[in-house]
């Protein structure tokens, strides 16, 4: 298995353009997968950069439904025609920020043309190699971004994340977790899965969501050290975050984690 990162928010190659958002391409045995599109058509030019060739992606995941990861999505139809494209029954719902004067519409705008779309509510087993798990309760994660909201019921309320989704990809003795921004927690979801399904991940790729972690607050800090020493007791797991882990939560797991955690750029290549 190889996973080229199309975009992230930074880049060590001048010829590759960091966006804020996340984009990778999966190549395994039997497919040719994209996970999440970014907020541009960034991840389109740094593909053809790279040698990822889109119109031979024949599975897209858009892990949730905020901009940043799924923005990219009309420009990769007019590209792609035959990929089947995986997204949540929630995903093109009314997402939001707040701010001091109102809401800022972080969503993604729901594409005309819908033939081609799965409308994930459930799990979704694809083949012996592609799994979509979309069953994970939601719960408060001790470092988070309290000013996303949803539309629901005439009123603007606390996110949930129903619309956030899974893609796990099985290959030979590796079982590899993907996950956008694991919003519900990334120990929640890796325990949760792993819990109910009778698997155990060898790979944790994507953002960790710890980008508001307050290095002054001790529960937070905390937290973040009692993570990485669970973590870094997985003897057969390797981590690669990204995007919005944060630097300062980052650097505070990879202290305790060293080479059992790796931060992933524009460009960045994992062989697996």
């Amino acid at each position: 298995m190889q996973v080229v990162t199309l975009l992230e928010n930074e880049s060590e190659q001048k010829n590759l353009k960091p966006a804020h958002g996340l984009s990778l391409y999966i190549e395994t045995y039997k497919h040719n997968i994209l996970f999440d599109v970014g907020p541009n058509n960034y991840f389109i030019r740094n593909a053809k950069q790279l040698g990822v060739n889109l119109e031979e992606i024949d599975i897209l995941v858009i892990s949730h439904g905020h901009f940043d990861h799924g923005s990219g999505l009309q420009k990769f139809l007019k590209i792609n025609k035959k990929a089947i494209i995986y997204v949540s029954k929630y995903a093109f719902d009314d997402h939001v920020k707040q701010k001091t004067n109102g809401y800022e519409n972080i969503g993604i705008k729901q594409p005309k043309q819908l033939d081609r779309f799965v409308f994930v509510e459930e799990d979704v087993f694809i083949d012996e190699e592609i799994t979509i798990y979309a069953k994970v309760p939601f719960v408060e994660s001790m470092i988070k971004d309290d000013k996303l909201k949803f539309y629901y019921n005439g009123r603007f309320i606390d996110e949930n994340f129903a619309h956030e989704i899974y893609l796990v990809v099985q290959e030979e003795e590796n079982t590899v977790l993907f996950s956008g921004c694991s919003h519900k927690g990334i120990e929640n979801i890796i325990d949760t899965l792993e819990t109910e399904h009778a698997i155990s991940f060898t790979h944790i790729i994507g953002g960790y969501h710890f980008s508001h972690y307050d290095s002054f607050d001790f529960k937070q800090t905390d937290y973040l050290t009692q993570l990485g020493h669970k973590f870094e007791q997985r003897q057969e797991s390797k981590f690669y975050s990204c995007h919005c882990t944060g630097k300062d939560a980052y650097q505070q797991l990879k202290m305790i984690m060293r080479d059992k955690i790796q931060h992933i750029k524009t460009g960045d290549v994992i062989i697996i």
